[in-house]
């Protein structure tokens, strides 16, 4: 019983110690904390709002430094097919394209020719510039450079259209503006059309039509190499939705043009090719990773076609393949593979035009990695990757020299083993330089992760600090709910169904993120003054605390993404999810740190609520005299 006694007095003295009037010291230290902390972070949050427009700029406009002058190299072999039409519709998602009549007939053998069916994988961004710039070159975003959909200027690498002029092919295209400000020049036969107006696509086809009647007369023939674009279904995707009603009507009307403009074209004879730029998600958005995005249907059907449902394919490999089937130039900076399991070529060309390509590719590759590893301190890696090109240039005189023997097939095998050197040589150079420049950031990311550390260790000896902590996890809570569920987006470009959202979509996440931070605030401050007794300035820093862990929290996040990438990205392309959570993580951290001006006031304000509704004493004892 005694023993009961001294527990409860104990405990009833622990109390009313927690209770007790802050000495003067004391109060001035949590009043400072709570003035200071705001301040600070709102400092914060505008520097976070000039880091989200420097990491953007850094992709939107990237300039790639892999825009070489390299020797173009002569085709060595010769055409397997009489021309290439190529026919691009943008926007066509895979799963579209497999209920479309003309399509099918293509893929299956329907058109009395041989067909092969494959999806071909895009690069991201996954937008019809960038993609329309991959296409004819065969180089990845990365390394032509165009990002967006308001690039300007010329294409400033090779592609399909210089390698045709040097080669004495014919080319032509069919297209909306995009095309021209890319290539300019280089098209031999350039017809443009509105692609804004609404009958975009009946232009484009009757313009086709008449190429390939024009085609039949002797007088008149078909350029060597044919491109025609229809913009429908990317129209109708953004307007209506990728799997709305509307867009697949829009979908089947052009498949009926493509039906009629596969019978005007000599499939015993020539080699057409259907393809998308991208995919669209169901919202009708695209530009990020999604599967529907970035896989698109690939399918060859005429002439030095082989039969058959295929492996993947990247959507790189277009362009080399179609200089191999016309026995032309390759593009130079084309990192692409020839798809010989798709191709049928005679064997002595299909040799031919592998060692032309490692020849283009050599060139690339040494140029790449000299460009990549130039800051780079000498070592034995870089020293190994150097060998690797020159081994896989071995390869390549190897293959020529097996072509010579008569031996093609050994040829082929043994350019392939140089490509594949060349090829992980540029993946090497990659990781070792990201890894050299993760070293080089290493020890201010962990000042910066670990650093604030020391002001939580401060400011967990306020009382109210575990309420703090909890309220910091339910904003983190609550702000995902909204963005992941609410409103169902992703962390992709592909949330942006029109270029004009982009703004809107940034200023509506700011409020939100400001909206939620100062609810939770509130939130803190009911539950706090709800029949508990509290001291108005450690109340004060406690909701600065909140504060301080939101912002440690989106903090941590932007120190990762700052270790692994950087934020200025002069010679490669992150990872865009983790750069699309950057930009995300970025502008939570603007608003939150200006909402922490008013997140004291509000917590003072939900406590006082509180206390009023419960008649509880939750009001600052008074001021100790000592």
């Amino acid at each position: 019983m005694g023993r009961g006694t001294s527990k409860t007095k104990k405990t009833g003295s622990a109390k009313a110690r927690s209770d007790a009037p802050a000495s003067r010291s004391r109060r001035l230290a949590w009043i400072v904390a709570a003035c200071l902390i705001p301040v600070l972070l709102a400092g914060l949050s505008l520097y976070a709002k000039s880091l989200t427009m420097t990491a953007w700029d850094a992709v939107v406009k990237y300039q790639s430094p892999y825009c070489f002058e390299l020797e173009p190299v002569a085709a060595s072999g010769q055409p397997a097919t009489g021309g290439v039409l190529l026919i691009i519709v943008d926007g066509l998602r895979l799963d579209a394209s497999r209920t479309l009549d003309t399509w099918n007939a293509a893929r299956n053998g329907g058109l009395g020719a041989p067909a092969a069916d494959l999806v071909a994988v895009t690069g991201q961004p996954s937008l019809s510039d960038p993609a329309a710039a991959v296409i004819p070159s065969g180089a990845s975003q990365e390394i032509h450079g165009v990002t967006t959909n308001w690039y300007e200027g010329l294409l400033k690498i090779d592609n399909l259209f210089t390698a045709a002029k040097r080669s004495g092919k014919t080319t032509a295209v069919v297209a909306g503006k995009g095309w021209v400000d890319l290539y300019g020049d280089s098209i031999g036969a350039m017809y443009k059309f509105d692609d804004t107006a609404g009958d975009y696509d009946d232009q484009v086809f009757q313009q086709a039509m008449a190429i390939l009647a024009a085609g039949s007369e002797a007088s008149t023939p078909l350029p060597d190499l044919l491109i025609v674009h229809f913009g429908g279904v990317d129209t109708a995707s953004h307007e209506y939705g990728a799997t709305s009603p509307e867009n697949l009507a829009v979908a089947r009307k052009l498949d009926g043009y493509i039906g009629q403009m596969l019978a005007a074209y000599d499939l015993g004879n020539r080699t057409a090719i259907l393809t998308a730029d991208h995919g669209h998600i169901a919202t009708g958005g695209h530009g990020g990773w999604e599967a529907e995005v970035v896989n698109v249907p690939l399918v060859l059907v005429g002439k030095a076609v082989t039969s058959g449902q295929m492996p993947a394919a990247q959507q790189t490999d277009i362009a080399p393949t179609i200089a191999a089937l016309l026995g032309m130039s390759q593009p130079s900076e084309t990192i692409g593979a020839i798809l010989d399991n798709v191709v049928s070529l005679p064997p002595e060309d299909l040799a031919k035009a592998f060692v032309d390509l490692g020849r283009v590719r050599f060139e690339f590759s040494q140029a790449y990695a000299g460009e990549v590893g130039k800051n780079l301190p000498s070592s034995q890696a870089l020293t190994d990757i150097d060998q690797n090109i020159v081994d896989g240039n071995g390869l390549i005189d190897q293959a020529w020299v097996n072509l010579t023997a008569g031996d093609p097939g050994r040829g082929v095998e043994a350019a392939k083993g140089g490509l594949y050197l060349m090829d992980e040589a540029r993946s090497k150079v990659d990781a070792l330089r990201l890894a050299a420049e993760r070293r080089s950031r290493l020890a201010l990311a962990l000042i910066l992760a670990l650093g604030p550390l020391l002001g939580l260790l401060y400011l967990g000896r306020n009382r109210w600090s575990a309420y703090a902590l909890v309220a910091a996890v339910g904003y983190f809570a609550v702000h995902s709910v909204v963005f992941y569920l609410v409103h169902g987006f992703r962390l992709s470009l592909s949330i942006f169904n029109e270029e004009s959202m982009v703004q809107s979509f940034f200023n509506s996440r700011m409020l939100e993120a400001a909206i939620v931070v100062l609810l939770t605030g509130l939130v803190l401050g009911l539950v706090i003054g709800w029949r508990k007794r509290y001291q108005g300035p450690e109340l004060a820093e406690a909701a600065a605390t909140l504060s301080y862990l939101v912002a440690y929290g989106l903090g941590l996040q932007i120190v990762l993404f700052y270790y692994l990438f950087g934020v200025n990205f002069g010679w490669y392309l992150p990872n865009l999810l983790w750069g699309f959570k950057f930009y995300a993580d970025c502008l939570q951290m603007v608003p939150t740190g200006l909402a922490a001006l008013a997140v004291v006031p509000i917590v003072l304000l939900g406590a006082k609520i509180a206390a009023l509704l419960t008649g509880s004493r939750g009001v600052t004892p008074p001021v100790s005299a000592k």
